[in-house]
């Protein structure tokens, strides 16, 4: 199992365990603390560490407003709140042609996506795609907020997101890897050209 996922389970846990002993704020504190703690120690100074350090900042808002008013659902709704502004993201980077999909693939799988202009179709398409992936499940957050108890919203936000996320990441890649052959130098009997790929091209602008 990827340790990135156990230790992003680790402030949900730790929440929803002072949750059931401790007060509202004290288990939303908790969860806090258990967060800042998770995003020093896997802090990069890359794209994906400044999206991570965005979303922190989300769950800082929210666990503030959740102390404040002892409201643990207010904490809780950092996640929704987080897949909304992440919309508008995707939107600037579509605008600015250099589409954020495009970023982040050249940092998960480089050797594809290194290989493909940062502002090709499939990067636009990905990050479209992707936003509307956060539409959706911001607004599913929601009604599931809204209507079950923190602890079941806690289970069930989970079983319905992971399988989605996951299914998103394979079909990213998939395009990528797709894309990413067509950017690959042939020999003249349409065999590769011996050696890999080539260098990585450089970001446009």
């Amino acid at each position: 199992m990827n340790l990135r996922i156990l230790w992003s389970a680790l402030p949900v846990a730790i929440f929803y365990g002072l949750s059931r002993v401790a007060d509202p704020w004290v288990a939303i504190l908790g969860g806090f603390i258990a967060s800042a703690g998770v995003y020093w120690f896997n802090r990069r100074d890359t794209l994906m560490g400044m999206l991570t350090l965005f979303g922190f900042a989300v769950v800082t808002v929210s666990a503030a407003i959740g102390i404040i008013s002892n409201s643990e659902k207010a904490y809780l709704a950092s996640g929704p709140a987080a897949d909304f502004l992440f919309v508008p993201l995707y939107a600037v980077s579509i605008f600015l042609k250099k589409p954020l999909i495009g970023a982040i693939a050249r940092e998960m799988f480089p050797k594809y996506a290194g290989h493909i202009p940062i502002g090709a179709p499939v990067f636009v398409a990905l990050s479209v795609f992707w936003a509307a992936h956060d539409i959706v499940q911001g607004v599913a957050r929601v009604y599931l907020l809204q209507e079950l108890s923190v602890g079941e919203y806690i289970i069930w936000s989970r079983v319905l997101n992971w399988p989605f996320t996951v299914m998103m990441l394979w079909t990213s890649m998939y395009f990528v890897m797709r894309a990413a052959k067509r950017h690959t130098p042939m020999n003249g009997d349409d065999t590769p050209v011996s050696g890999g790929w080539p260098a990585a091209a450089e970001p446009e602008g």
